[in-house]
């Protein structure tokens, strides 16, 4: 089984890594990443190609400072902090330059082989430790429910593959009946590694090591 990180924060990937199960980098990895920008980018991958998806994450950003607690502000200064305040989507581990585009490359074919392929694969999606941590670009609340869009995803790739599961890590109001996703509830904590050690600890119970 593969296990693919698809949002919202980087405790995702850090879990996975941390429980000794990451065997690959995804596209997804280390970026904020709401889950109707993670549908978008699947949907532009599976229908135009991974160059299109490339340039989707790669284009219409400004720069922004870190305020406090997973909220950024714009600004016209250059900042480590590369973010889309239309799509949400927010690098904040890598420059987006050449070498980013080819290492996104590799990573998205990663990811069409895994999704193609007849092995099983995992994807986690979580929100943030709580409202507080929550994210934010000039206050606009990127950490909405991500159900709506996670179904999206489900049903995107039930056209093309059919033994795959997502994880969604939320708020426990924002559980759900809904058979499509399992839901895993967060107790309020005080960071992202709050989320990351129960995603952590979840993986070890249930999913065993390849």
């Amino acid at each position: 089984m593969k296990i693919i990180p698809i949002g919202l924060q980087c405790s995702v990937p850090h879990a996975i890594k941390d429980a000794n199960l990451r065997q690959y980098s995804y596209p997804f990895d280390w970026h904020w990443l709401p889950s109707e920008t993670t549908y978008n980018i699947l949907l532009i991958l599976l229908r135009d190609g991974i160059d299109k998806a490339i340039e989707y994450m790669t284009t219409g950003y400004t720069y922004y400072k870190y305020f406090c607690n997973e909220h950024y502000l714009s600004t016209k200064g250059v900042t480590p902090y590369q973010m889309n305040k239309h799509t949400g989507l927010g690098i904040v581990h890598f420059k987006i330059n050449t070498e980013f585009k080819e290492k996104l490359k590799r990573r998205f074919e990663r990811l069409l082989a895994d999704i193609h392929s007849s092995e099983p694969i995992l994807l986690i999606y979580a929100d943030a430790a709580n409202r507080f941590f929550n994210y934010y670009l000039d206050e606009k609340d990127y950490g909405v429910n991500a159900t709506e869009y996670l179904i999206k995803i489900h049903d995107l790739l039930k056209t093309v593959k059919q033994d795959f599961k997502i994880l969604y890590f939320c708020w426990p109001e924002r559980l759900s009946n809904d058979k499509k996703i399992t839901y895993i509830p967060i107790t309020f904590g005080r960071d992202c590694s709050h989320v990351r050690d129960i995603i952590k600890d979840y993986l070890l119970a249930q999913v065993k090591t390849p």
